[in-house]
């Protein structure tokens, strides 16, 4: 029986409890009754409004029709319908576990009376209120509102909750789905119990996820249901043994052992062990996904080792990170998009587990975290890889204090690195090394070259050192490999739920980002992995799918389907679709950062190249995100249009926004305006440079207010990056207006340009190195010279 009904490795504070109405049957409420459910409910008060019994008017006409304009007694009466007293034994039985969480479609109070008895908080929330910062194990979340929490002022708007529409219109794009989905992605298991294809169909509240349904069970009554199972097969097995034979079961089931190595959920053995099971070498169809789809399978890179059977091995650089990880704290591994960082980590795992070190993926946003990292802590020689630092930024500072003796590997994008340096500095153990995989050495070209024949792909030029990216897309220049993708991609370009994932997950690549399913669902309106079903095997080749991470395998793929397949006017809509979708979820930083990035000018720009005309079809993605009034509200989103502006060119507007940009961060307590400070000092070089020669320069004040800034920005870790960009734009001004500036202009120019380039000498030296920081000081030693003569 445990078996059967997944309990063999049963673990509540790890697993969900979703309760149905059919889970309260037997219960006892006020009125000595048992509480109805959705279609229940409708029958009473059908019954109380004396009405034929197969009226089709709806709850909501059916409960203001009973109140009679009197909200309190329409309360009162459902007070008496979901306000328990009593629960049966099986039910007090199943809520004494100790769950993860629990999830409720019912109104009553079941799980609140249970904790009242046990003399304990009953930790209850309502989809009404905010999702908290951090929520408590053990909570119980009412999705369809909750009996406590009814009053007559909000008594008619909590009954809409009992709408079938309500699913779609609400929860699905609420803050709390999202929630939800999260708690299923790393739930051991979840258990539905008493579902209710009368309270709304399950397909508005689970996706389509095998490897979910896996590990779903939906509990039911004694009595087989044809229908029942038909309706819910793709998202789970049905156990027709009702709430006694539950908490029967669970009263039998061993409990699980405490985490080891190889069941942690927040971290993954990159042991090459682990993957490297029988089978025979990589072939030439798994060799072309990856170099093509970016489809990588660490088993294919464990079986191929030491040859370079299915990746070049980047011996020179593994050798040097491994050694460097022998005496340093922590390690950086940054590269550019595209450039290989995810391979490089497994192939420096498998030298590091060769020298004895215990090699452990983490994934941040498992609710286990804490008890796993206790169980970790009393390991030697374990290292820690960090894929995608911004991701797991929240939780570096966690895992140094709490595996102190552990070591690091954050992988960065390299520009990611050179901005937010001071960041990396203060989160990561010190010493720390760091080491790049971009640009390939020439024997290394020449080894992917190799792989390339071997698999049947033409091999790249050997006649230059370049970067993993620029080879790649090399090969995308072979028509008859750009006419098979265009082949193999048609299917999803056929219906519109198909074409918008495959081009919001490529825009959503280009930042190296995954986003949850359900982000997805509420941007297509569709369950993804329902929609994609019926192209099960070419949605594995392109997409990485589960519920908390959705995304396409591979930027460098992503990039060229995005360049060459894919309308400007589509990729428009689809920008603002997923930015106003992020704009909803910003509260949370994965869709603060999306926001940000896909309204970035910088990306737009990239995206856009070569596609009609790049500044109109930017300038209408504006137009129509400026509407709403969470995109409108975001300094950075008038600093990104002032961008476009300065390139168009249109300066008196580019200076306007930045001006709003300014007065929109004034409402927003803490808010750092260097990003903002620095172009508005672009800005006004630009237009003083193109006031004509030989007039009174009339914004001096503002050049010389912003270079003033610039200067104190040097000093700040968390500024200097984008300080030293934007002085490049110095030079040019001197020499084209220098002789226009009066004495005392002059002067005061002077003095700062000499004070900026003394900031510039006393940085750090390795911020030197990374920034490119001398060169800017000597082009602003050369400005500062010019006045001499």
């Amino acid at each position: 029986m445990t078996q059967d009904i997944g309990l063999e490795d049963f673990d509540p504070e790890s697993s969900i409890l979703f309760l149905g109405s059919g889970f309260s049957l037997g219960a006892t409420n006020i009125a000595n009754d048992s509480p109805p459910n959705g279609r229940g409910l409708r029958r009473h008060f059908i019954k109380q409004l004396s009405l034929p019994v197969d009226t089709d008017y709806d709850l909501q006409v059916l409960s203001e029709e009973f109140a009679e304009d009197d909200p309190e007694k329409l309360r009162d009466e459902l007070y008496k319908l979901f306000r328990l007293t009593a629960l049966t034994a099986g039910q007090t039985a199943i809520l004494n576990e100790p769950w993860r969480r629990i999830y409720s479609t019912n109104y009553d109070d079941a799980v609140e009376l249970h904790r009242l008895k046990k003399k304990v908080s009953p930790n209850s929330i309502d989809v009404s209120e905010p999702v908290p910062n951090k929520l408590a194990h053990g909570a119980v979340v009412h999705l369809h509102g909750s009996i406590r929490l009814i009053t007559p002022e909000n008594v008619k708007e909590s009954l809409v909750l009992g709408e079938s529409s309500y699913v779609n219109q609400y929860v699905v794009r609420s803050p709390w789905y999202d929630q939800f989905q999260r708690d299923l992605a790393f739930a051991s298991a979840l258990y539905i119990v008493g579902y209710s294809l009368a309270d709304y169909h399950i397909a508005g509240l689970l996706m389509a996820d095998p490897k979910l349904a896996e590990r779903t069970v939906f509990i039911q009554g004694p009595d087989p249901d044809k229908t029942f199972l038909r309706r819910t097969a793709q998202f789970g097995r049905t156990m027709f043994i009702g709430t006694n034979g539950f908490a029967e079961a669970l009263a039998r089931v061993p409990r699980s052992a405490p985490p080891s190595l190889d069941s942690l959920r927040s971290f993954r053995s990159l042991a090459p062990t682990r993957d490297r099971k029988a089978g025979a070498r990589p072939t030439a169809a798994e060799v072309f996904d990856l170099l093509v789809y970016g489809n990588f399978h660490a088993g294919s890179l464990a079986r191929s080792q030491p040859s370079e059977d299915y990746a070049i091995a980047r011996a020179e650089a593994v050798q040097v990170a491994s050694d460097a990880m022998e005496s340093k704290a922590s390690l950086v591994v940054d590269g550019r998009l595209g450039n290989g960082k995810s391979i490089f980590l497994h192939l420096l795992a498998s030298e590091l587990s060769s020298r004895g070190w215990t090699c452990l993926l983490f994934r941040p946003g498992h609710p286990d975290l804490q008890r796993e990292v206790a169980s970790l802590a009393g390991f030697d020689r374990v290292i820690v890889f960090v894929e995608q630092y911004s991701a797991a930024q929240d939780n570096l500072r966690g895992l140094r204090e709490a595996l102190p003796k552990a070591k690091l590997v954050v992988e960065v994008r390299t520009g990611t690195f050179e901005v937010r340096f001071h960041e990396l500095v203060q989160l990561l153990p010190k010493p720390f090394d760091r080491v790049s995989v971009n640009g390939l050495t020439r024997a290394e070209v020449v080894a992917f070259g190799r792989l390339c024949e071997r698999a049947g792909l033409q091999a790249p030029t050997e006649d230059r050192r370049s970067d993993l990216r620029d080879l790649l897309l090399d090969l995308f220049e072979n028509k008859a490999i750009r006419d098979r993708v265009q082949s193999v991609l048609a299917p999803l370009f056929e219906k519109r739920a198909t074409r918008l994932i495959l081009t919001m997950t490529m825009l959503i690549a280009a930042h190296q980002g995954a986003v949850s399913a359900a982000f997805v669902r509420s941007v297509v309106g569709q369950d993804p992995f329902a929609a994609l079903k019926p192209l099960e095997d070419l949605s594995h080749e392109i997409f990485e799918t589960s519920a908390d991470g959705f995304k396409a395998r591979s930027s460098v793929f992503s990039s060229f389907v995005m360049a060459t397949f894919i309308d400007p006017n589509e990729i428009a809509d689809t920008i603002v679709e997923v930015t106003l979708a992020a704009a909803m979820r910003r509260s949370e930083r994965t869709y603060r950062v999306l926001m940000s990035n896909m309204m970035a000018y910088s990306s737009l720009r990239r995206t856009l190249r070569g596609k009609g005309d790049p500044d109109a079809i930017i300038v209408s993605i504006y137009e129509r995100l400026r509407y709403d009034e969470r995109v409108n509200g975001e300094p950075l989103f008038w600093l990104q249009y002032a961008l476009a502006m300065t390139d168009v060119p249109r300066l008196d507007r580019a200076d306007e926004y930045i001006a709003t940009a300014y007065r929109k961060a004034e409402a927003l307590p803490g808010f750092q305006t260097y990003q903002i400070d620095t172009q508005a000092f672009r800005i006004a070089l630009l237009l003083g440079t193109e006031q004509k020669a030989g007039q009174e320069i009339s914004n001096i004040d503002a050049i010389l207010t912003g270079i003033e800034q610039i200067d104190g920005m040097l000093g700040d870790g968390s500024q200097r990056a984008y300080a030293v960009k934007v002085l490049d734009h110095v030079q040019p001004f001197v020499a084209t207006r220098s002789d226009d500036l009066k004495g005392a202009e002059r002067t005061a120019l002077q003095f700062w340009l000499l004070k900026v380039a003394k900031s510039l000498a006393s940085l750090p030296e390795d911020f030197k190195a990374t920034a490119g920081s001398e060169a800017v000081r000597r082009r602003i030693n050369t400005a500062a010279a010019s006045f001499v003569n």
